[in-house]
């Protein structure tokens, strides 16, 4: 058992682990064994769910061969480290006699490399479902914005061409219609990739994107130019955690930040609204995570606050 690859754990009839072997050890984040043996496996190992919510040992799967003799297979668990933090992990668990009573043995892999593989899977399906979406979108707005717009813009003209009496009244309409148009060009390009953006960075980006927000927005953002890829991260995690801020939050401030620490970029969106915000319950955040995934970022959401983090990698 010492020399298997998998981890192995024993549990007695009382639920004390009684036996544990190198790799489960390693697994575990422990450097002795004599740090586990005679400790009560459960209360140590799988005491709690990851959100922080107690986890009944009477619920706990990894112990019920002791009780019904039966042997348990989870493809997807939690084990809880040496250091409070939680490792997935697969595991068999199967009765095993004891000289008190029945107890079990325990056989577990970390799965980590599977989970990040099936993220890396998922995250590019997601990337490209968001990328056809976003294409209907355009084709929706180019279809009900500017180019109703210049079908209008058409009709008059070839209306002053037919009547020059009316001539004046139909030109200032094609006119009215060009303008309209070339504006909900603008607020297409900057749905998605505003030009300020490219031209003049972050800064001026975000000032423009908030200057008619329904809400107070405080601004501290670094005037700094970063590589193309990164400015992008960082105006688009301001943009879709303000829209949920707008939308959802019921507030009546916000704060954003984007600041160099270091060879990383912060950004950080607060409001006082009611919070709440998920990623895992729309696709907007989700996306975002995706966005600075590719990048080696992260995006955090908790409370009232989305930061995101975006390493520089030489690119500023």
């Amino acid at each position: 058992m010492a020399s298997l690859a998998d981890a192995v754990y024993f549990v007695d009839a009382a639920g004390e682990v009684s036996f544990v072997n190198p790799a489960a050890l390693t697994v575990l984040g422990y450097d002795d064994e004599l740090e586990l043996l005679g400790v009560d496996s459960h209360s140590t190992i799988h005491s709690h769910h990851r959100d922080g919510s107690p986890f009944p040992a009477d619920e706990c799967p990894l112990l019920r061969p002791r009780t019904t003799g039966e042997t348990v297979r989870v493809e997807l668990d939690w084990f809880i480290r040496r250091d409070g933090s939680f490792v997935p992990v697969s595991y068999v668990s199967s009765p095993m006699a004891t000289p008190d009573g029945r107890g079990a043995v325990v056989v577990f892999r970390d799965v980590s490399e599977r989970l990040a593989a099936e993220e890396v899977s998922l995250s590019r399906a997601r990337i490209i479902q968001a990328a056809d979406e976003e294409r209907r979108r355009i084709g929706r707005d180019l279809h009900d914005g500017a180019q109703q717009r210049l079908v209008s813009l058409l009709i008059s003209v070839e209306q002053a061409r037919r009547d020059p009496a009316h001539a004046p009244d139909a030109l200032a309409r094609a006119a009215a219609e060009a303008r309209q148009a070339i504006q909900d060009l603008r607020d297409l390009v900057n749905g998605v990739h505003p030009l300020v953006l490219t031209d003049r960075g972050v800064a001026v980006a975000l000032e423009e994107l908030t200057a008619s927000a329904p809400i107070a927005v405080h601004l501290d953002v670094t005037e700094e130019r970063f590589a193309p890829a990164v400015e992008a991260a960082a105006y688009f995690t301001v943009a879709e955690a303000l829209t949920n801020v707008f939308k959802h939050a019921g507030a009546t401030h916000a704060e954003v930040t984007v600041r160099r620490d270091g060879d990383t970029l912060t950004i950080e969106v607060d409001d006082d609204g009611r919070g709440g915000a998920d990623p895992a319950k729309g696709s907007g955040l989700r996306g975002l995570q995706d966005r600075l995934a590719v990048l080696h970022g992260s995006l955090e959401v908790a409370d009232r606050r989305v930061r995101g983090v975006v390493p520089l990698a030489g690119g500023a």
